[in-house]
């Protein structure tokens, strides 16, 4: 038992005694038992009161911040752009410029061959098989660094 509860129980004791004595000596002919629950509820409560009153301000009063992505702008652009590919029946030339630039911005040289022909040649249908290719494609030059 800490040394704080050991203080309280001591507390405690004295309180039941002397109510106890004082109850006697007023002629209130007090049960101890019944004396002995009253005042332990009463002095637990009061400490109760008084532990919570001690207590500080919560550490988590302070709220976060909001997480807010740095490219979920970006992202919002490559899913429409990538969702209007897909659905459109005549596709335009924005994920054909969208997955050149990813793949110059990995290798400005563009060293595969096929990435190269793919950039050099005209905007194609490209299938969602297609697309994921060539994303792996332009991802391998930054695993191998």
């Amino acid at each position: 038992m800490t040394r704080r509860g050991l203080v309280r129980v001591g507390v405690l004791a004295v309180v039941a005694v002397v109510g106890q004595v004082v109850l006697t000596v007023l002629d209130f002919d007090p049960d101890p038992v019944r004396w002995a629950l009253v005042a332990t509820a009463a002095v637990t409560l009061w400490w109760l009161v008084l532990d919570v009153l001690s207590i500080g301000a919560a550490p988590w009063d302070q709220p976060l911040s909001p997480y807010a992505r740095p490219d979920a702008a970006d992202d919002s652009v490559y899913h429409r752009v990538l969702t209007n590919h897909l659905a459109a029946s005549e596709p335009g030339p924005a994920l054909h410029r969208l997955l050149v630039e990813l793949a110059r911005a990995r290798d400005p040289d563009l060293l595969d061959p096929e990435l190269r022909a793919f950039a050099d040649g005209p905007a194609q249908p490209l299938t969602a098989t297609d697309i994921d290719r060539f994303l792996m494609k332009i991802e391998e030059p930054r695993d191998h660094e």
